[in-house]
């Protein structure tokens, strides 16, 4: 008799593993969506195109959290989240990002508005889904 409840036990506990490693992404709620949209427009409304870029970023991990993706931006991207399109233009707007943080000397105005304009469509195609 405890044989049978050891192996029902072990396959409950696969069971769960397989339920929990293949299931799909939640979406984000229209409220969560309207409250990320409201949040963009304040970040476009920044003056400084090194802050929008930060902010951008910021916003685009606080999405990807919602989408219960777990720990840092960095180790989220690693996962290739398939809500993304274009994984490699994302780690590339990151290590820009983290860039602009850690170089102070940074001040390419015009590569600055080209980037920070990208990012913006990428929340805005993240958002979408």
């Amino acid at each position: 008799m405890n044989i049978y409840i050891i192996i029902f036990i072990i396959i409950f506990i696969i069971w769960l593993f397989i339920l929990f490693k293949f299931k799909k992404r939640y979406k984000i709620s229209p409220i969560k969506k309207t409250f990320f949209n409201k949040q963009l427009k304040t970040i476009i409304n920044l003056n400084s195109y090194k802050e929008q870029i930060i902010d951008i970023d910021k916003l685009y991990h606080k999405i990807l959290l919602e989408l219960w993706y777990k720990w840092t931006f960095w180790e989220i991207l690693k996962q290739k989240p398939n809500q993304i399109s274009d994984i490699k233009q994302i780690w590339d707007f990151h290590k820009f990002r983290n860039k602009l943080v850690h170089d102070f000397d940074f001040n390419s105005e015009k590569l600055l508005k080209e980037i920070a304009n990208k990012y913006i469509i990428e929340v805005k195609k993240l958002l979408k889904n």
